[in-house]
C-alpha cells in the first residue's frame, strides 16, 4: 500500500459502515482515546517484537470510495492516541496480513492481531558431503493451492520469509542450468521452518587445446548436450566454467569453422577438468 489513501484489497472483508449508537459514543469520552494494537504469529506466541507494519484507516470512505489512511507505523507494538470513531486495523508482517475493524468510544482500548504465520528458511548442500552451495544457488518460492502452484517470488539463501501458515513449493536451482532439485514445504504458524535441499551436482571446466596440457583456444563456441541429446548450455569463449547434475553428456566445440566433440561424466561433488582436442588444427 502506498499513500494516503487505500483503494481496497482482498485482505480487508467488505463492510457496510455504521454509525454508533447513542449508548456506544459513551459521552463521558472527551478528546483522544487510546489505541494499543499488539500483533502476534499464533495465538499461544509472544508478541511480535519487530517487523510488523500498521496501517489504520477511518472508517468512512471519502467522495471517492476510498479509506482515509489515519496513521502508519513499523515495529513491534504501536500505541496510538485517536479521535473517538470507528478504524479499520491492517497489520501485515512479510506476505501475512489480518485485518480487524474496531470501534473506539473507550478511554482506552488495546487488541491483539494474530496474523497465524511462520517464517521459512532455505539452504542447499551437496548430496555426498553436506558442503554448503548455497551462495550458487537461486530458490523460487510457490504457493500451494488445490492443484495449483502460484510463484511467490525469489528467496535469498539463509533469510527468513514471512509468510501465512501453509503448504508451498520450493525449486532450487543450482548453477543456473540443470542441478534442480524441489520439494513441498509446511509452515506452522509461530515456528520458523528451515528447508535444506540436496544437489547431486558437479563442476566442470571445459577447454579446446591443440596439444595436451596446451593453452585454451580463444574464440570456440561451446555446446554441451544432456543424455538425450537435448542442448542444455552454449557459450562462446575460451573456457566455460559450468556446474551441471550428475550424469552423462557431450560437448561439441566449434573453432573455425572445425568442430570437435568428446562424451564425459559428471559425479556429484566433482570439480574438474574436460579437455577437448583440437585434433585437426
Amino acid at each position: 500500500m502506498g499513500g494516503g489513501d487505500y483503494r481496497g484489497s482482498s485482505q480487508i472483508a467488505a463492510y457496510a459502515p455504521s454509525t454508533p449508537t447513542r449508548a456506544e459514543l459513551r459521552p463521558d469520552v472527551g478528546g483522544e482515546v487510546a489505541l494499543y494494537l499488539v500483533g502476534k504469529l499464533a495465538e499461544k506466541s509472544g508478541p511480535i517484537g519487530s517487523g510488523v507494519t500498521w496501517r489504520v484507516y477511518r472508517d468512512q470512505p471519502t467522495a471517492s470510495g476510498q479509506l482515509p489512511l489515519v496513521e502508519k507505523a513499523s515495529g513491534g507494538d504501536l500505541e496510538l492516541r485517536l479521535q473517538p470513531g470507528r478504524y479499520v486495523v491492517h497489520a501485515s508482517y512479510g506476505r501475512a496480513a489480518v485485518t480487524r475493524t474496531i470501534d473506539l468510544y473507550k478511554p482506552v482500548t488495546s487488541e491483539t492481531l494474530v496474523l497465524n504465520a511462520g517464517g521459512l528458511q532455505l539452504a542447499a548442500v551437496l548430496d555426498e558431503s553436506n558442503q554448503p552451495v548455497s551462495k550458487d544457488t537461486e530458490f523460487q518460492l510457490y504457493m500451494v493451492a488445490d492443484d495449483d502452484r502460484v510463484l511467490l517470488g525469489d528467496i535469498r539463501a539463509g533469510a527468513i520469509a514471512r509468510l501465512p501458515a501453509g503448504t508451498y513449493h520450493v525449486v532450487s536451482r543450482y548453477g543456473g542450468i540443470n542441478a534442480v532439485r524441489s520439494a513441498d514445504v509446511t509452515v506452522d504458524a509461530g515456528k520458523l521452518t528451515r528447508v535444506s535441499l540436496r544437489h547431486s551436482a558437479g563442476k566442470v571446466r571445459l577447454k579446446l587445446v591443440r596439444d595436451t596440457g596446451g593453452e585454451a583456444l580463444a574464440n570456440t563456441s561451446w555446446t554441451v548436450y544432456s543424455d538425450d541429446g537435448q542442448p542444455i548450455y552454449e557459450r562462446v569463449g575460451a573456457h566455460a566454467n559450468i556446474t551441471l547434475a550428475a550424469g552423462n553428456y557431450e560437448v561439441v566445440a566449434h573453432h573455425r569453422d572445425t568442430e570437435f566433440r568428446r562424451s564425459f561424466t559428471v559425479k556429484s561433488g566433482d570439480e574438474s577438468d574436460v579437455v577437448v582436442q583440437a585434433t585437426r588444427l
